[in-house]
């Protein structure tokens, strides 16, 4: 039934331009690609010398609504990245001393190595999900932090992807780690790992722990079709290019960037600094 829920949210986003049909894209890298960033991040870090973040409360889920177009077009261009199988609905990550320091190190490792560039720049698209080859806009590096993270051992259903309306009320992708300590948000915006209502977003929708592909929305309203453009240096997510008709199939489907394999986990990153804004005060505070 979820399978089906998925392909229909894909055939309805289709007719809008949303949905590419499936290319021969490759798949995830290989075992030999996924050592190389093993010995490019280290699993072995600095050791937790700090507390824990305080609890809080978790995100309160609203009805069912549309994933993002380019998430779609993702899933439908690698799908061994985006299973149907059903997952612990409501697991939550025990939040440890390592745990945290995962979070953390991985949120700044990616920050710091991947250079911003839009999807205009990059493949003159609105919008096009893909690993960072060394630059990326949000929701490339919400997969590489993923990537990351299920790399050192975190299950996926604590590992969600979100989309909010950020401090310029433009649209962003965001990774969203669900533990026992509550829901706390790896940004490229942000140095600092921090807990989902201290961001001072207005949160649209994100997955559920149950099925990647099944998405809800977080205020009621989450809008999911509206087109957002995308200013130079400010990441979003937003509708997808327009649509062509493809010879072969007849479908819908959006000009594409040439089809490429995954990167291998060393070209995930590159050498250098990005500049990342310093830490965004609490919602009470901003």
């Amino acid at each position: 039934m979820e399978r089906n829920l998925f392909i229909a949210l894909c055939l309805m986003a289709s007719s809008l331009g949303a949905c590419a049909t499936q290319n021969d894209y490759a798949m995830r890298p290989s075992a030999m690609e996924t050592s190389a960033l093993r010995a490019d991040m280290p699993h072995e870090q600095t050791p937790f010398a700090g507390e824990l973040p305080a609890r809080n409360q978790p995100m309160a889920i609203a009805g069912p609504t549309m994933p993002p177009k380019g998430y779609l077009d993702y899933c439908l261009r690698h799908p061994s990245e985006c299973p149907s199988t059903a997952r612990r609905a409501d697991y939550r990550e025990p939040l440890n001393a390592q745990r945290w320091n995962e979070l953390t190190s991985v949120n700044a490792h990616v920050n710091n190595s991947v250079r911003y560039v839009t999807d205009a720049t990059l493949y003159q698209m609105a919008e096009f999900w893909t690993y960072p080859l060394g630059v990326g806009d949000c929701e490339d590096y919400v997969l590489a932090k993923r990537k990351l993270l299920l790399d050192r051992g975190w299950p996926a259903e604590s590992l969600l992807i979100g989309v909010a309306l950020d401090l310029d009320n433009l649209r962003h992708a965001v990774l969203i780690a669900i533990t026992d300590h509550g829901d706390f948000v790896l940004d490229n915006q942000l140095t600092s790992v921090v807990a989902w209502a201290d961001t001072g977003y207005t949160w649209e929708k994100r997955q559920t722990s149950a099925n990647a592909n099944i998405w809800v929305a977080l205020t009621g309203d989450a809008m999911p079709l509206t087109p957002f453009e995308a200013p130079a240096v400010q990441p979003v997510l937003v509708a997808s290019a327009t649509p062509t008709v493809g010879a072969a199939s007849g479908l819908l489907h959006p000009r594409l960037p040439m089809a490429r394999p995954h990167p291998s986990e060393q070209q995930i990153v590159a050498r250098g600094t990005s500049t990342v804004p310093t830490s965004r005060p609490t919602a009470a505070g901003a």
